[in-house]
């Protein structure tokens, strides 16, 4: 699913191979189309770019790479509607 993301972004990590990163807020840099992970070589980092192929960004938190469909949205029109009715503000 995309979200429009775009650089400067700020997301929530939901998901991640490296738990100590779900939970996190960071900004989004970059996006790139990559193949599939091949974890049988373990000397190979196994993300490669390719046309075609799953986003992911590269994130602020160290320049890790998250899987666009591990990150949600935390600003602007890509806040939920549930909290942008929160935020409205009442007409007097």
């Amino acid at each position: 699913m995309s979200h429009n993301f775009k650089p400067g972004d700020l997301a929530l990590v939901i998901n991640h191979t490296f738990p100590p990163v779900i939970g996190t807020c960071v900004e989004l840099i970059s996006r790139h189309l990559v193949s599939p992970v091949d974890r049988k070589d373990p000397m190979d980092p196994g993300v490669y770019e390719q046309e075609g192929g799953d986003p992911v960004w590269v994130v602020s938190e160290d320049k890790a790479i998250v899987w666009e469909k591990w990150l949600m949205p935390l600003r602007g029109d890509l806040i939920p509607e549930q909290q942008k009715a929160k935020e409205a503000v009442p007409c007097l």
